[in-house]
């Protein structure tokens, strides 16, 4: 039983992941964070996003995290449910992306 409990350990802690996303060389202003929900291992989203509504001005930069915690999350529901942390770097007003 240790055997297993260290290997789902191991599998969530190496499970974790970010990506960055740079749109534009403007310096950032607000920073607006979510947590997405995706079903199935991750295949299956629940809904699409709109980044014009979470940063009118235009976004500067996107990250997508799988974070310790959303990974643990992901290993207890048994692939189920999968979230991940999303990061908007959005424009200060007036900025040209």
């Amino acid at each position: 039983m240790r055997w297993i409990a260290l290997l789902l350990l191991l599998g969530a802690v190496s499970g974790c992941h970010t990506m960055r996303f740079e749109v534009s060389d403007e310096p950032h202003g607000e920073v607006v964070f979510e947590r997405k929900s995706f079903y199935l291992f991750g295949l299956t989203p629940t809904r699409e996003v709109d980044v014009a509504v979470r940063c009118p001005a235009g976004v500067a930069a996107i990250r997508e995290q799988t974070t310790f915690v959303d990974g643990f999350l992901d290993v207890i529901t048994l692939g189920i449910w999968n979230p991940r942390s999303t990061w908007y770097y959005c424009l200060e007003e007036g900025a040209q992306p």
